[in-house]
């Protein structure tokens, strides 16, 4: 497994929290869209889970952005449900929520876009 970007920066920069923020917003996507945000990747066919690897990145960087006040406080709860949900959806007996038709057709995703969009209300 690759590093990400969390584990390779010893100082985040804004550039780390406009990716944080980028990959929220795009886990609040429609599932259409985020299937044409996944075909970005050199032609091959989407991997569902560059979606969470993306906020995970980030979301081990959050303490940080807090401290440089880039992010706000009220924000941490809904990061972390957000975080637990994608996590409870992790491990090989889930595998079929990683599959493109599951981001249309499974209520998991749903909840997913919907703590998303929560989670986008809170940052400032």
């Amino acid at each position: 497994m690759t590093k990400g970007y969390a584990d390779s920066v010893e100082s985040p920069s804004p550039r780390h929290l406009t990716a944080f923020v980028r990959s929220i917003a795009i886990l609040a996507l429609q599932a259409e869209t985020q299937l044409a945000w996944l075909s970005r990747f050199d032609g091959r066919s989407p991997t569902v889970d560059e979606l969470a690897l993306e906020f995970d990145d980030g979301f081990g960087l959050v303490p940080t952005f807090i401290e440089r006040g880039w992010l706000s406080n009220a924000a941490v709860s809904v990061l972390t449900q957000l975080s637990s949900q994608l996590d409870s959806m992790s491990g090989d007996h889930n595998a079929h929520l990683w599959c493109a038709d599951a981001l249309s057709g499974r209520l998991e995703w749903d909840r997913i876009r919907a703590s998303a969009r929560a989670a986008l209300m809170l940052l400032d």
